[in-house]
């Protein structure tokens, strides 16, 4: 039986139909791995901690790996979204004509279809249409530093499937897309990378406040990490039986500086009150336990 001219122009329009969104697709495919490019070669730098390696530029090498992972999953995403675009073009072309194919040809047809994508195609789907956010999504790009699961690094590659990070240590942390895209993680470039490094610390309640607020508010200028944006500035967070607990903070102008700009205060601050002789809770808790074992061994030589 011949096919009706309506059902086959309904059929040539939505094959029409599919081929606009075909290339409405690639181009958008493509318009987007440009704006990938372009905000990975404005990075400045794309390590989570800056330390002495043995590759002789580790920031090209990275921005090297970065572009090769965008332009690959690019290809990759472009392989896969054209055939699946295609056969989802070439089925609702072929609705038209469904009435003439049997209809228990037909159940055992879309039956099999299901139960291949439900259970041998379901984690390479879930991971790859996870995959395609993150590639795509504003909030997560290569070359961000992230803090997923406790891990703190840089993120190296966005995958079909997977997403690998580079630790401050320079190990991969290696996780599925769908568990990146489910899991919360804190990401320090996603507006902007200035840092806010504070490190807390505590001294004998007996300290002057004012001496240990002058140390305290020198110690970031000493670092090669501080940003002059703002004065650091100090707080006093709690007054304890035994300690005071502080707070001094400053700005850094990114993330792998903040690491720095913290472990520079610690380092400093650490120096400047013992150099003050500022006690701090540890030494006063020592010095009492001291005299209290100094009192008993006193009174039992007085009382054998």
């Amino acid at each position: 039986m011949v096919a009706s001219p309506v059902i086959v122009l309904t059929s040539l329009l939505i094959g029409g139909i599919g081929l606009v969104i075909l290339v409405l697709t690639l181009r958008w495919l493509r318009r987007a791995t440009d704006q990938r490019k372009i905000r990975l070669r404005a990075r400045k730098s794309l390590q989570a901690v800056s330390t002495e390696t043995p590759v002789d530029n580790p920031n090209e090498d990275a921005r090297k790996r970065g572009l090769a992972s965008i332009e690959g999953h690019f290809t990759v995403t472009r392989r896969v979204l054209v055939p699946l675009i295609l056969v989802l073009t070439g089925v609702g072309a072929s609705i038209p004509f469904l009435d003439k194919v049997p209809a228990a040809t037909l159940s055992v047809l879309v039956a099999c279809v299901a139960g291949l994508l439900g259970l041998a195609a379901r984690p390479l789907l879930e991971n790859g249409m996870a995959g395609l956010v993150l590639s795509f999504s504003r909030h997560v790009n290569i070359g961000d530093t992230v803090k997923v699961h406790g891990w703190y690094g840089v993120i190296e590659d966005i995958g079909p499937t997977h997403t690998a990070i580079r630790i401050w240590d320079w190990r991969r942390y290696v996780l599925p897309n769908s568990e990146m895209l489910r899991a919360p993680y804190l990401n320090y470039s996603a507006v902007d990378r200035f840092q806010w490094a504070d490190v807390e610390f505590h001294v004998s309640p007996d300290a002057d406040l004012e001496q240990v607020r002058a140390l305290a508010l020198a110690v970031p200028r000493e670092s090669s990490a501080f940003a002059g944006h703002e004065a650091p500035r100090f707080w006093v967070l709690d007054l304890g039986p035994h300690a005071t607990r502080c707070r001094v903070a400053a700005w850094a102008d990114s993330p792998q500086e903040c690491w720095q700009l913290e472990h520079d205060i610690r380092y400093f601050l650490s120096a400047r009150i013992r150099d003050a002789g500022i006690l701090t809770h540890v030494h006063r808790v020592s010095n009492a336990r001291d005299a209290l074992a100094g009192g008993i061994l006193g009174s039992r030589e007085e009382n054998p």
